[in-house]
C-alpha cells in the first residue's frame, strides 16, 4: 500500500501546477500600415478554467496608442483581447504585449508576444504632370541680397522677442514654485479647482482648457519627480516615465488622459462635459496615487 502512496501524492501536487496554462491561440494583426491610421489587432488565448486573463500595461510599446480595447470571455477557458491601436514610428516597429493568468490577485503564469508591423509614410501628393504656371524668377543680386537681410533681420527680432518672453515666464514660474511650499499634490488638486472655477470651459476655450490642465499634470511631475516634461510630446513623456515604480499603476489611466487632450489640442476635436469629467477623474487619480500618502488630500467629489 505504501509503495502506491508516494507516487499518488507526487501526481497530485503537481497537476495544478501542469494545469496553469495560458495559450495564444489566433492572433490578427495588419503587416503594413499607413503612419498615425487606426488598425486592429485581436488576440484569442486559451487558458485554465477558474483564472483570468490580464493585459500587463508595462509591457505596452511606447511607439504605440492603444486607443479602443475590449475584451470577451468566449468560454470558460478561452477569452478574446480586440485593440485599435495607433502607430508613431516610422519603418519597421515591434508591437509587444504581455499577459497574465491571475487568480486572486496572483500571478500563475504569463504570455509574451510581439507583432511585427512596417509602418509606412502616410500618402502625399505625388502626380507627375503636376508643374508650374510659369517658370520661377530670380530677382537681380542686389535685390537677392536686401530681401536675405531683411529676412535675417526680422527672424533675429522674432528669436530675441522670444527668447526674451521665455526668459520672463521660466523666472515667473520659477518665482511661482519658490515661493508655494505646499505639497505637490496639493498644488495640483487645487489648480484642477481653480480651472474649473475659471468659465473657460462654460465660454467654450476647450483648447486653452486642455491647454492648462497638461501644464498641471507637467507641473506636478516636475515637483513630485523632478521631471522636466515641459517640451516632451505625449508619447516621449510615457516613454519617460514607463520604468518608474511610482507612475506603473497609472499607466494606462496616464496614457488614455494624454490622448484625450491631443484630440482637443491638436485635431480640435470638441469634447462633451463627461469626455472633460473622466479626463478631470483621471488626472486627480494619477496625483492621488503617485504621491506620498501621508500628504494625500480628502477626495474631493470630482466634477
Amino acid at each position: 500500500m505504501k509503495k502506491f502512496l508516494f507516487p499518488f501524492l507526487l501526481i497530485c501536487l503537481l497537476t495544478p501546477l501542469a494545469a496553469q496554462e495560458l495559450s495564444l491561440i489566433e492572433k490578427q494583426a495588419p503587416k503594413r500600415i499607413a503612419f498615425a491610421q487606426p488598425f486592429a489587432l485581436q488576440y484569442d488565448f486559451s487558458h485554465t478554467p477558474g483564472y483570468q486573463v490580464e493585459l500587463d500595461e508595462a509591457s505596452l510599446s511606447p511607439d504605440f496608442e492603444i486607443t479602443d480595447r475590449a475584451k470577451r470571455q468566449n468560454s470558460p477557458g478561452t477569452v478574446t483581447f480586440d485593440f485599435t491601436i495607433l502607430p508613431f514610428a516610422l519603418g519597421k516597429s515591434t508591437f509587444t504585449a504581455t499577459f497574465l493568468l491571475t487568480q486572486n490577485g496572483k500571478t500563475a503564469t504569463k504570455a509574451e508576444d510581439e507583432t511585427f508591423i512596417t509602418v509606412a509614410p502616410a500618402k502625399t501628393f505625388d502626380d507627375k504632370n503636376f508643374r508650374e504656371i510659369r517658370p520661377p524668377q530670380i530677382p537681380a543680386s542686389w535685390l537677392t541680397w536686401l530681401l536675405a537681410a531683411l529676412a535675417a533681420l526680422a527672424l533675429a527680432g522674432v528669436l530675441w522677442f522670444w527668447y526674451k518672453k521665455t526668459q520672463e515666464k521660466s523666472l515667473a514660474v520659477l518665482q511661482q514654485q519658490a515661493e508655494d511650499n505646499r505639497p505637490s499634490d496639493e498644488i495640483a488638486l487645487s489648480k484642477i479647482d481653480a480651472l474649473l472655477n475659471s468659465g473657460l470651459w462654460e465660454q467654450r476655450h476647450y483648447k486653452l482648457f486642455y491647454i492648462t490642465l497638461s501644464d498641471i499634470l507637467r507641473e506636478y511631475l516636475w515637483r513630485q519627480f523632478k521631471i522636466d516634461a515641459s517640451a516632451d510630446t505625449s508619447a516621449e513623456l510615457l516613454r519617460r516615465v514607463k520604468n518608474m515604480p511610482a507612475m506603473v499603476p497609472v499607466l494606462y489611466a496616464l496614457r488614455s488622459f494624454l490622448s484625450s487632450g491631443d484630440l482637443v489640442k491638436f485635431a480640435k476635436a470638441v469634447p462633451e462635459e463627461a469626455v472633460r469629467n473622466k479626463d478631470i477623474q483621471l488626472l486627480r487619480k494619477i496625483i492621488r496615487e503617485t504621491s506620498p500618502k501621508e500628504t494625500l488630500l480628502p477626495p474631493k467629489e470630482d466634477a
